[in-house]
């Protein structure tokens, strides 16, 4: 990406309108919006999102809109797909995180004015937490993967949340590990922690800053949030500074990632790695 289009991206999403389209979102204090990117990372359109200054916006994730009400009270089409905007991050921990609903927006043509969203708020059952990953399920509920603090020494477990549409308290469902990766690069200074995933029919992509790692549902009903028990295999991880959004692509088995400018960088970075 050219430098001041998404220098801190933190989380990307493909676009069905337009097969080489993404949105990705900026991490940077009091973002506002989401950028359309092509696949080489220039950029289509800026899209506003009313409503929205994020502390921290770590995830971008797509999925159902599921059956909860927006603002105005209208149930979404049924048919309708949505962005997940999720201002879930924080290193020293935060006790609340908000997600915001969209519905996709077009880009053909590109809205004119702040698209409508709605404010999700929820807020953690136990302790402060920091997070980077984010899940929709087909019902339009949400889990939310954080991270496990990094002092010394191993990095312990990372937790996952289930969060009910429309907001409330955030549900402990599970602890986990990523796998160890194959070459331990950042890893080694960061510890081997998530930095955020996305779910498609049937897998999970998990991303960490030296790894991508797929699991494959072992049935048609398998709930999501087991997922660190099914089957898994490490997938190409393009060479990048610091990876920290992943999505599948809309052909249903490649998948794109998209990384911060990093340390002394002036850009963000997208690859984009097709079927087979």
């Amino acid at each position: 990406m050219a430098p001041g289009v998404a220098d801190e991206a933190s989380g990307i999403a493909a676009a069905t309108g337009r097969r080489d389209a993404f949105f990705v979102v900026d991490d940077g204090t009091g973002t506002s919006q989401i950028v359309a990117i092509d696949s080489k990372g220039a950029t289509i359109a800026r899209i506003d999102v009313d409503g929205m200054s994020a502390d921290n916006a770590e995830a971008l994730s797509a999925g159902s809109c599921g059956s909860t009400p927006n603002g105005a009270g209208e149930i979404l089409p049924a048919r309708a797909r949505c962005l997940y905007i999720g201002d879930i991050g924080g290193n020293s921990g935060r006790e609340n995180i908000v997600i915001y609903r969209i519905v996709e927006p077009s880009l053909s043509p590109v809205p004119a004015n702040p698209v409508p969203a709605d404010a999700w708020s929820y807020d953690y059952p136990d302790e402060p937490q920091n997070a980077e990953g984010l899940l929709v399920e087909p019902d339009g509920s949400l889990l939310v993967i954080t991270k496990p603090p990094h002092h010394s020494g191993p990095v312990g477990p990372h937790r996952i949340y289930r969060a009910p549409p429309g907001g409330g308290q955030l549900r402990l469902v599970s602890r986990f590990s990523p796998p160890d990766p194959p070459i331990a690069l950042q890893s080694l200074l960061t510890g081997n922690v998530v930095t955020d995933a996305a779910a498609a029919p049937g897998r999970v992509l998990l991303l960490t800053y030296d790894q991508v790692v797929e699991y494959l549902a072992p049935s048609k009903t398998a709930d999501l949030a087991t997922f660190p028990d099914w089957p898994h295999q490490n997938l190409t991880m393009p060479r990048m500074v610091q990876a920290e959004g992943i999505t599948p692509t809309s052909d249903g088995c490649g998948y794109a990632v998209a990384s911060e400018a990093g340390p002394g960088g002036d850009a963000g970075a997208i690859a984009v790695v097709p079927c087979g």
